[in-house]
C-alpha cells in the first residue's frame, strides 16, 4: 500500500486531508480512506453513505466502510447491484474481490450465464480478431462490447474467473465455459486453488498494480 512509504507523521496528515475532503465525494478520495487505514473515517462515511442516492457512489462507500471495519452494509449493496445490473460495469464487479473469501468465488459463478454457446458473441470475437489490424478494428471492437453489454454482468463474471484461475488475462476464444466452473464449485481443492488466486489479485490491488 502507499501508507507504507509515508513516515507516521505523513500518514496523520494525509489522513486528516482525505477525511476533510470526503465532501467532494470523488472515487479517489473515498478509497484513500482504505488505502490509508483511516478508522476515524468509518462516521463521515457511513453519515456520506445514509444520504447518498446514487447506486454507483453507494457501492463505493460501502466498499471503503468493508474494507475498514468489514461494514456488512457492502455485501447488501453487492446484492442490491447484483439485481440491478450495475455489476455489468467491471470496476463494481471487481469490487467482488474485495470480500477477500469463499463468498467472492460463488458470487460470480452465481452470475455466470445460463448457457455454455454464445454462437454470435464468439462470431463478433473471431470477427474483432480478424479486424484487429485493419481500419475495421474500433466497428468490431464496438460490436463486441456491445453484444457483451447486453448480457449484463455474465461475460464480466466468465472473464474474472478464467482470469484469477491461469493467473493471466484470458482471451475470450480461450476461455473456459460457464458449466467448467458450475461442475467445480463445491470442489475442495478447486475452490483452494481459486481462493488463492482471491487473495493474490486483493493483495496486487492493495499495492496500485
Amino acid at each position: 500500500m502507499v501508507a507504507t512509504n509515508l513516515s507516521p507523521e505523513e500518514v496523520a496528515l494525509a489522513r486528516c486531508l482525505i477525511r476533510r475532503n470526503l465532501k467532494c465525494k470523488h472515487s479517489h478520495i473515498i478509497s484513500g480512506t482504505w488505502v490509508l487505514g483511516d478508522l476515524e473515517a468509518v462516521p463521515p462515511l457511513r453519515t456520506m453513505f445514509e444520504q447518498e442516492a446514487d447506486e454507483s457512489r453507494r457501492l463505493l462507500i460501502s466498499g471503503a466502510l468493508w474494507k475498514l471495519n468489514r461494514d456488512p452494509v457492502f455485501i447488501e449493496c453487492l446484492n442490491r447491484a447484483k439485481e440491478s445490473g450495475l455489476l455489468a460495469v467491471y470496476f463494481h464487479l471487481q469490487q467482488v474481490l474485495w470480500l477477500n473469501d469463499e463468498r467472492s468465488i460463488d458470487f460470480l459463478i452465481d452470475l455466470l450465464p445460463a448457457e455454455d454457446r454464445d454462437p454470435r458473441g464468439r462470431a463478433l470475437v473471431r470477427l474483432r480478431n480478424l479486424c484487429y489490424r485493419t481500419p475495421f478494428r474500433r466497428l468490431t471492437i464496438g460490436m463486441v462490447r456491445e453484444h457483451n453489454e447486453r448480457k449484463g454482468a455474465a461475460p464480466w463474471a466468465l472473464s474474472l474467473l478464467n482470469d484469477l484461475e491461469k493467473g493471466r488475462l484470458v482471451p475470450p476464444d480461450e476461455q473456459a465455459p460457464p458449466s467448467y466452473y458450475r461442475e467445480r464449485r463445491n470442489d475442495p481443492a478447486f475452490r483452494k486453488k481459486m481462493l488463492d488466486a482471491v487473495h493474490l489479485l486483493v493483495a496486487q490491488m492493495h499495492q496500485g498494480r
